[in-house]
Protein backbone atom coordinates (compact mmCIF):
# COMPACT_ATOMS: atom_id res chain seq x y z
CA UNK A 1 0.00 0.00 0.00
CA UNK A 2 1.24 3.36 -0.83
CA UNK A 3 2.96 5.38 2.51
CA UNK A 4 -0.27 7.69 4.25
CA UNK A 5 2.83 10.86 3.98
CA UNK A 6 2.59 10.33 -0.45
CA UNK A 7 -1.00 9.75 -1.07
CA UNK A 8 -1.10 13.07 1.14
CA UNK A 9 1.21 14.47 -1.24
CA UNK A 10 -0.44 13.02 -4.42
CA UNK A 11 -3.93 14.58 -3.15
CA UNK A 12 -2.37 18.14 -2.26
CA UNK A 13 -1.23 17.98 -6.24
CA UNK A 14 -4.45 16.57 -7.24
CA UNK A 15 -6.43 19.59 -4.79
CA UNK A 16 -4.15 22.22 -6.11
CA UNK A 17 -4.48 21.64 -9.64
CA UNK A 18 -8.15 20.67 -10.12
CA UNK A 19 -10.43 23.20 -11.89
CA UNK A 20 -12.69 23.56 -8.72
CA UNK A 21 -14.23 27.01 -9.39
CA UNK A 22 -12.44 28.94 -6.29
CA UNK A 23 -9.09 28.15 -7.35
CA UNK A 24 -10.19 29.32 -11.14
CA UNK A 25 -11.31 32.85 -9.60
CA UNK A 26 -8.15 33.02 -7.83
CA UNK A 27 -5.93 32.58 -10.91
CA UNK A 28 -8.37 34.75 -12.76
CA UNK A 29 -8.15 37.61 -10.49
CA UNK A 30 -4.31 37.02 -9.91
CA UNK A 31 -3.80 37.56 -13.75
CA UNK A 32 -5.75 40.43 -14.04
CA UNK A 33 -3.79 42.12 -11.59
CA UNK A 34 -0.72 41.01 -13.34
CA UNK A 35 -2.15 42.87 -16.43
CA UNK A 36 -3.13 45.52 -14.69
CA UNK A 37 0.36 45.96 -13.46
CA UNK A 38 2.11 45.14 -16.88
CA UNK A 39 -0.10 48.02 -18.66
CA UNK A 40 1.16 50.66 -15.51
CA UNK A 41 4.14 49.63 -15.72
CA UNK A 42 4.50 49.74 -19.95
CA UNK A 43 3.28 53.57 -18.87
CA UNK A 44 5.42 54.12 -16.62
CA UNK A 45 8.86 53.73 -18.98
CA UNK A 46 6.83 55.93 -21.57
CA UNK A 47 6.87 58.65 -18.93
CA UNK A 48 9.54 61.58 -19.76
CA UNK A 49 11.89 61.43 -16.28
CA UNK A 50 13.17 64.63 -17.48
CA UNK A 51 10.17 66.89 -18.70
CA UNK A 52 7.07 65.23 -17.00
CA UNK A 53 5.50 66.95 -13.89
CA UNK A 54 6.61 65.57 -10.44
CA UNK A 55 3.27 63.84 -9.49
CA UNK A 56 3.98 61.93 -13.07
CA UNK A 57 7.05 60.92 -12.64
CA UNK A 58 6.25 59.81 -8.62
CA UNK A 59 3.29 57.87 -9.86
CA UNK A 60 6.14 55.88 -12.21
CA UNK A 61 8.73 55.16 -9.70
CA UNK A 62 6.00 53.45 -7.61
CA UNK A 63 4.33 51.54 -11.01
CA UNK A 64 7.74 50.25 -12.23
CA UNK A 65 8.63 48.68 -8.93
CA UNK A 66 5.29 47.49 -8.05
CA UNK A 67 6.02 45.38 -11.48
CA UNK A 68 9.49 44.43 -10.25
CA UNK A 69 8.18 43.25 -7.08
CA UNK A 70 5.60 41.39 -8.83
CA UNK A 71 8.04 39.76 -11.09
CA UNK A 72 10.04 38.94 -8.06
CA UNK A 73 7.23 37.19 -6.11
CA UNK A 74 6.62 35.44 -9.86
CA UNK A 75 10.29 33.95 -9.75
CA UNK A 76 9.85 32.74 -6.12
CA UNK A 77 6.89 31.16 -6.89
CA UNK A 78 8.23 29.11 -9.49
CA UNK A 79 11.16 28.20 -7.63
CA UNK A 80 8.91 27.16 -4.88
CA UNK A 81 7.17 24.67 -7.62
CA UNK A 82 10.68 23.26 -8.49
CA UNK A 83 10.99 22.55 -4.99
CA UNK A 84 8.16 21.34 -4.29
CA UNK A 85 8.22 19.38 -7.53
CA UNK A 86 11.65 17.82 -6.41
CA UNK A 87 10.33 16.53 -3.10
CA UNK A 88 7.46 14.49 -4.48
CA UNK A 89 10.06 12.84 -7.35
CA UNK A 90 12.21 12.07 -4.39
CA UNK A 91 9.43 10.90 -2.33
CA UNK A 92 7.87 8.60 -5.24
CA UNK A 93 11.70 7.11 -5.82
CA UNK A 94 11.84 6.12 -2.05
CA UNK A 95 8.35 4.91 -1.78
CA UNK A 96 8.84 3.32 -5.37
CA UNK A 97 11.91 1.51 -3.36
CA UNK A 98 10.76 0.05 -1.07
CA UNK A 99 7.76 -1.51 -2.91
CA UNK A 100 10.15 -3.02 -5.14
CA UNK A 101 11.71 -4.31 -1.59
CA UNK A 102 8.38 -5.74 -0.94
CA UNK A 103 7.70 -7.34 -4.67
CA UNK A 104 10.97 -9.09 -4.08
CA UNK A 105 9.83 -10.27 -0.48
CA UNK A 106 7.16 -11.58 -1.94
CA UNK A 107 8.09 -13.02 -5.34
CA UNK A 108 10.83 -15.35 -2.74
CA UNK A 109 7.85 -16.21 -0.95
CA UNK A 110 5.83 -17.27 -3.88
CA UNK A 111 8.98 -19.22 -5.40
CA UNK A 112 9.39 -21.30 -2.19
CA UNK A 113 6.17 -21.91 -2.18
CA UNK A 114 5.99 -23.45 -5.88
CA UNK A 115 9.23 -25.95 -4.81
CA UNK A 116 7.69 -26.81 -1.80
CA UNK A 117 4.26 -27.53 -3.43
CA UNK A 118 6.35 -29.32 -6.02
CA UNK A 119 8.54 -31.20 -3.41
CA UNK A 120 5.03 -32.46 -1.51
CA UNK A 121 3.51 -33.53 -5.76
CA UNK A 122 6.72 -35.97 -5.37
CA UNK A 123 4.70 -38.49 -3.23
CA UNK A 124 1.66 -39.90 -4.19
CA UNK A 125 -0.38 -38.15 -1.00
CA UNK A 126 0.93 -35.74 0.68
CA UNK A 127 -1.23 -36.10 4.22
CA UNK A 128 -0.41 -39.46 3.99
CA UNK A 129 1.26 -39.66 7.14
CA UNK A 130 -2.42 -38.38 8.96
CA UNK A 131 -4.59 -40.71 9.89
CA UNK A 132 -8.23 -41.04 8.05
CA UNK A 133 -9.81 -43.86 10.24
CA UNK A 134 -12.32 -41.51 11.69
CA UNK A 135 -13.70 -38.33 10.87
CA UNK A 136 -12.18 -36.06 13.19
CA UNK A 137 -8.62 -37.47 10.70
CA UNK A 138 -10.38 -36.17 7.83
CA UNK A 139 -11.57 -32.90 9.01
CA UNK A 140 -7.67 -32.26 10.03
CA UNK A 141 -6.35 -33.19 6.72
CA UNK A 142 -8.89 -30.73 5.02
CA UNK A 143 -8.41 -27.77 6.78
CA UNK A 144 -4.68 -28.55 6.72
CA UNK A 145 -4.86 -27.64 3.06
CA UNK A 146 -6.88 -25.37 3.10
CA UNK A 147 -5.03 -23.10 5.35
CA UNK A 148 -1.52 -23.77 3.06
CA UNK A 149 -4.32 -22.67 0.00
CA UNK A 150 -5.48 -19.85 1.47
CA UNK A 151 -2.01 -18.79 2.67
CA UNK A 152 -0.74 -18.78 -1.17
CA UNK A 153 -3.37 -17.19 -2.82
CA UNK A 154 -2.96 -14.47 0.08
CA UNK A 155 0.43 -13.74 -1.58
CA UNK A 156 -0.37 -13.16 -4.81
CA UNK A 157 -2.71 -10.94 -4.07
CA UNK A 158 -0.68 -8.89 -2.43
CA UNK A 159 2.34 -9.32 -5.29
CA UNK A 160 -0.33 -8.13 -7.66
CA UNK A 161 -1.57 -4.76 -5.27
CA UNK A 162 2.18 -4.60 -5.04
CA UNK A 163 2.70 -4.43 -8.28
CA UNK A 164 -0.38 -1.97 -9.03
CA UNK A 165 1.39 0.47 -6.25
CA UNK A 166 4.92 0.46 -7.86
CA UNK A 167 3.32 1.23 -10.97
CA UNK A 168 1.76 3.80 -9.50
CA UNK A 169 4.89 5.25 -8.19
CA UNK A 170 6.85 4.89 -11.16
CA UNK A 171 3.79 7.19 -12.79
CA UNK A 172 4.26 9.64 -9.42
CA UNK A 173 7.85 9.82 -9.90
CA UNK A 174 7.68 10.21 -13.56
CA UNK A 175 5.32 13.31 -13.40
CA UNK A 176 7.22 15.29 -10.47
CA UNK A 177 10.23 14.79 -12.82
CA UNK A 178 8.32 16.61 -15.52
CA UNK A 179 6.88 19.15 -13.34
CA UNK A 180 10.08 19.80 -11.83
CA UNK A 181 11.23 20.64 -15.65
CA UNK A 182 8.73 22.69 -16.51
CA UNK A 183 9.12 24.45 -13.30
CA UNK A 184 12.75 25.07 -13.69
CA UNK A 185 11.80 26.33 -17.64
CA UNK A 186 9.11 28.95 -15.60
CA UNK A 187 11.95 29.86 -13.56
CA UNK A 188 14.47 31.08 -16.16
CA UNK A 189 11.43 32.33 -18.12
CA UNK A 190 10.16 34.42 -14.97
CA UNK A 191 14.22 35.79 -14.60
CA UNK A 192 14.45 37.16 -18.11
CA UNK A 193 11.02 38.57 -17.19
CA UNK A 194 12.22 40.16 -13.76
CA UNK A 195 15.37 41.24 -15.62
CA UNK A 196 13.67 43.14 -18.07
CA UNK A 197 11.27 45.16 -15.69
CA UNK A 198 14.59 45.58 -13.54
CA UNK A 199 16.38 47.65 -16.64
CA UNK A 200 13.44 49.42 -17.69
CA UNK A 201 13.08 50.53 -13.62
CA UNK A 202 16.88 51.41 -13.11
CA UNK A 203 17.00 53.19 -16.84
CA UNK A 204 13.95 55.10 -15.93
CA UNK A 205 15.44 56.09 -12.27
CA UNK A 206 18.70 57.08 -14.29
CA UNK A 207 16.38 59.61 -16.00
CA UNK A 208 14.99 61.23 -12.60
CA UNK A 209 18.50 60.86 -11.14
CA UNK A 210 18.86 63.62 -14.08
CA UNK A 211 15.86 65.50 -13.54
CA UNK A 212 16.69 65.20 -9.49
CA UNK A 213 20.18 66.92 -10.47
CA UNK A 214 18.51 69.19 -12.61
CA UNK A 215 15.52 70.41 -10.56
CA UNK A 216 18.15 70.99 -7.58
CA UNK A 217 20.83 73.26 -9.12
CA UNK A 218 17.38 75.50 -10.14
CA UNK A 219 16.34 75.46 -6.36
CA UNK A 220 19.89 76.40 -5.53
CA UNK A 221 19.71 79.09 -8.23
CA UNK A 222 16.34 80.36 -7.07
CA UNK A 223 17.04 80.21 -3.70
CA UNK A 224 18.72 84.38 -3.33
CA UNK A 225 15.08 85.19 -5.44
CA UNK A 226 12.58 82.94 -4.19
CA UNK A 227 13.22 81.12 -1.39
CA UNK A 228 9.61 79.16 -0.58
CA UNK A 229 9.80 77.77 -4.15
CA UNK A 230 13.53 76.79 -3.88
CA UNK A 231 12.43 75.04 -0.53
CA UNK A 232 9.69 73.09 -2.24
CA UNK A 233 11.25 72.18 -5.37
CA UNK A 234 14.11 70.06 -3.20
CA UNK A 235 11.49 68.52 -0.96
CA UNK A 236 9.74 67.21 -4.02
CA UNK A 237 13.38 65.83 -5.44
CA UNK A 238 14.42 64.16 -1.93
CA UNK A 239 10.93 62.34 -1.84
CA UNK A 240 11.76 60.89 -5.06
CA UNK A 241 15.52 60.55 -4.77
CA UNK A 242 14.34 58.62 -1.64
CA UNK A 243 12.40 56.23 -3.89
CA UNK A 244 15.15 55.90 -5.84
CA UNK A 245 17.47 54.92 -2.72
CA UNK A 246 14.91 52.41 -1.68
CA UNK A 247 14.89 50.90 -4.80
CA UNK A 248 18.62 50.44 -5.06
CA UNK A 249 18.67 49.14 -1.46
CA UNK A 250 15.66 46.56 -2.42
CA UNK A 251 17.32 44.97 -5.81
CA UNK A 252 20.86 44.73 -4.23
CA UNK A 253 18.94 42.88 -0.91
CA UNK A 254 17.09 40.90 -3.98
CA UNK A 255 20.28 39.94 -6.22
CA UNK A 256 22.29 38.87 -3.06
CA UNK A 257 19.27 36.72 -2.09
CA UNK A 258 18.40 35.16 -5.53
CA UNK A 259 21.91 35.35 -6.63
CA UNK A 260 20.53 36.87 -9.70
CA UNK A 261 22.70 39.02 -11.13
CA UNK A 262 21.07 42.40 -12.14
CA UNK A 263 23.00 44.90 -13.59
CA UNK A 264 22.25 48.34 -12.80
CA UNK A 265 22.37 51.07 -15.70
CA UNK A 266 24.42 53.48 -13.91
CA UNK A 267 26.84 51.75 -11.12
CA UNK A 268 29.28 53.75 -9.57
CA UNK A 269 32.91 52.90 -10.14
CA UNK A 270 34.40 50.83 -8.12
CA UNK A 271 35.30 51.75 -4.88
CA UNK A 272 34.01 55.09 -4.75
CA UNK A 273 30.77 56.49 -3.67
CA UNK A 274 29.36 57.65 -0.52
CA UNK A 275 30.67 60.23 1.66
CA UNK A 276 33.54 61.19 3.37
CA UNK A 277 37.14 60.64 3.55
CA UNK A 278 35.88 56.88 2.60
CA UNK A 279 35.92 57.90 -0.76
CA UNK A 280 38.50 57.14 -3.22
CA UNK A 281 39.25 59.75 -5.90
CA UNK A 282 40.00 59.06 -9.56
CA UNK A 283 43.22 58.83 -11.31
CA UNK A 284 45.09 62.33 -10.75
CA UNK A 285 43.01 63.51 -7.39
CA UNK A 286 40.91 66.69 -6.87
CA UNK A 287 38.95 68.20 -9.26
CA UNK A 288 41.43 70.20 -11.27
CA UNK A 289 40.75 67.70 -14.11
CA UNK A 290 37.22 69.46 -14.59
CA UNK A 291 36.44 72.48 -16.20
CA UNK A 292 33.25 74.60 -15.88
CA UNK A 293 33.04 77.61 -17.62
CA UNK A 294 30.51 80.19 -19.13
CA UNK A 295 30.27 81.97 -22.73
CA UNK A 296 32.35 84.83 -21.97
CA UNK A 297 32.43 86.95 -18.90
CA UNK A 298 29.47 87.95 -16.63
CA UNK A 299 27.80 90.87 -17.00
CA UNK A 300 24.72 92.73 -15.59
CA UNK A 301 21.48 93.37 -17.77
CA UNK A 302 18.51 94.85 -16.18
CA UNK A 303 20.22 93.61 -13.09
CA UNK A 304 20.36 90.10 -13.98
CA UNK A 305 23.63 88.58 -14.20
CA UNK A 306 24.61 86.77 -17.57
CA UNK A 307 27.12 85.47 -19.95
CA UNK A 308 28.19 88.37 -22.20
CA UNK A 309 27.41 86.23 -25.15
CA UNK A 310 23.70 86.66 -24.25
CA UNK A 311 23.33 90.17 -23.17
CA UNK A 312 22.52 91.75 -27.04
CA UNK A 313 19.73 89.17 -26.58
CA UNK A 314 18.32 89.58 -23.06
CA UNK A 315 18.73 93.64 -23.24
CA UNK A 316 15.96 93.22 -26.53
CA UNK A 317 13.60 90.97 -24.80
CA UNK A 318 13.33 92.85 -21.65
CA UNK A 319 13.40 96.28 -24.04
CA UNK A 320 10.26 94.51 -26.07
CA UNK A 321 8.46 93.46 -23.11
CA UNK A 322 8.30 97.04 -21.24
CA UNK A 323 7.46 98.35 -24.37
CA UNK A 324 4.24 95.59 -24.08
CA UNK A 325 3.83 96.87 -20.50
CA UNK A 326 5.24 93.73 -18.89
CA UNK A 327 8.09 94.17 -16.54
CA UNK A 328 10.70 91.34 -15.82
CA UNK A 329 13.41 90.92 -13.04
CA UNK A 330 14.90 87.54 -12.03
CA UNK A 331 17.95 85.54 -11.30
CA UNK A 332 21.04 84.77 -13.71
CA UNK A 333 24.03 83.50 -13.08
CA UNK A 334 25.53 81.34 -10.13
CA UNK A 335 29.01 81.00 -9.29
CA UNK A 336 29.81 77.12 -9.22
CA UNK A 337 32.33 77.82 -6.57
CA UNK A 338 29.25 77.58 -4.32
CA UNK A 339 28.30 74.51 -5.23
CA UNK A 340 31.33 72.53 -5.13
CA UNK A 341 31.58 73.72 -1.43
CA UNK A 342 27.92 71.68 -0.75
CA UNK A 343 28.98 68.76 -2.81
CA UNK A 344 31.71 68.23 -0.39
CA UNK A 345 29.92 68.93 2.62
CA UNK A 346 26.56 66.43 1.23
CA UNK A 347 28.55 63.90 -1.11
CA UNK A 348 32.02 63.54 -0.03
CA UNK A 349 35.94 64.96 -0.57
CA UNK A 350 36.73 62.54 -3.78
CA UNK A 351 36.74 63.70 -7.16
CA UNK A 352 33.79 61.37 -8.21
CA UNK A 353 32.08 62.37 -4.82
CA UNK A 354 32.09 66.05 -6.26
CA UNK A 355 31.75 65.72 -9.52
CA UNK A 356 30.27 62.87 -11.18
CA UNK A 357 28.11 61.15 -8.17
CA UNK A 358 24.35 60.92 -8.59
CA UNK A 359 22.61 63.90 -6.60
CA UNK A 360 20.43 61.43 -5.24
CA UNK A 361 23.29 59.74 -3.78
CA UNK A 362 23.86 62.32 -1.75
CA UNK A 363 22.54 63.15 1.46
CA UNK A 364 20.70 65.66 1.42
CA UNK A 365 20.18 64.87 -2.52
CA UNK A 366 22.83 67.96 -4.26
CA UNK A 367 22.92 68.65 -7.87
CA UNK A 368 26.74 68.55 -9.49
CA UNK A 369 28.42 71.63 -10.03
CA UNK A 370 28.55 72.19 -13.50
CA UNK A 371 25.11 70.65 -14.78
CA UNK A 372 23.30 73.98 -14.51
CA UNK A 373 22.80 76.48 -17.18
CA UNK A 374 23.08 79.03 -14.82
CA UNK A 375 27.01 77.96 -13.82
CA UNK A 376 27.33 78.97 -17.35
CA UNK A 377 25.85 82.18 -17.08
CA UNK A 378 23.14 80.96 -19.93
CA UNK A 379 20.12 80.56 -18.35
CA UNK A 380 17.41 83.22 -16.57
CA UNK A 381 14.78 82.59 -13.65
CA UNK A 382 12.42 85.36 -14.33
CA UNK A 383 10.39 87.40 -12.16
CA UNK A 384 7.02 89.50 -12.63
CA UNK A 385 6.16 91.92 -10.08
CA UNK A 386 8.75 90.51 -7.75
CA UNK A 387 7.12 86.84 -7.58
CA UNK A 388 8.49 84.02 -9.60
CA UNK A 389 7.12 83.53 -12.70
CA UNK A 390 4.00 81.39 -12.78
CA UNK A 391 2.20 79.77 -15.89
CA UNK A 392 -1.04 81.49 -15.68
CA UNK A 393 1.03 84.94 -15.26
CA UNK A 394 0.90 87.77 -18.09
CA UNK A 395 4.53 87.52 -18.07
CA UNK A 396 4.95 83.73 -19.04
CA UNK A 397 2.34 84.23 -21.76
CA UNK A 398 4.24 87.00 -23.52
CA UNK A 399 7.81 84.68 -23.14
CA UNK A 400 5.70 81.77 -24.49
CA UNK A 401 4.82 84.04 -27.89
CA UNK A 402 7.60 86.01 -28.02
CA UNK A 403 11.08 84.75 -26.22
CA UNK A 404 12.40 82.08 -29.20
CA UNK A 405 12.85 85.27 -31.18
CA UNK A 406 15.51 86.17 -28.73
CA UNK A 407 17.25 82.80 -28.11
CA UNK A 408 15.54 82.05 -25.27
CA UNK A 409 13.59 78.64 -24.71
CA UNK A 410 11.81 77.40 -21.46
CA UNK A 411 11.84 74.30 -20.07
CA UNK A 412 8.25 73.04 -19.91
CA UNK A 413 8.26 71.71 -15.82
CA UNK A 414 9.35 75.35 -15.01
CA UNK A 415 7.44 78.15 -15.95
CA UNK A 416 10.26 80.76 -14.75
CA UNK A 417 13.06 78.95 -16.24
CA UNK A 418 14.74 80.35 -19.61
CA UNK A 419 18.02 79.31 -21.19
CA UNK A 420 19.59 78.98 -24.64
CA UNK A 421 18.75 75.60 -25.32
CA UNK A 422 15.61 74.88 -22.80
CA UNK A 423 17.49 72.86 -20.81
Amino acid sequence: MLSLALVASLLTTTVASADDPGGSSLQDLQRKRDQVRAQKAAKASEVDGLKATDANVTAALGALNDQVNAQQDRVEEAQRAVTQAEADRRAAESAQKDAQAQLDSLRTRMRDSAVQAYVSLGSEDPMAGVAVDDVNDAVTKRTFLSVQANENTDVVEQYRAKQEDLETLRATAAEASARATRSKAAVQSRLDDLNSAFQKQQSFAAQVDDRINAALAEADSLSAIDSNLSSTISAKQDEMARMIAAQKAAAEARAAQARVTLKAATPAPSGQGGNGPADNPPSGGGGGSYSISGAGPIVSVGGIQVSASIASNLQALLSAASAAGINFGGGGYRDPAGQIAVRRSNCGSSSYAIYEMPASSCRPPTAKPGTSMHERGLAIDFTQGGSTLSRGSSGFAWLQANAARFGFFNLPSEPWHWSTNGN
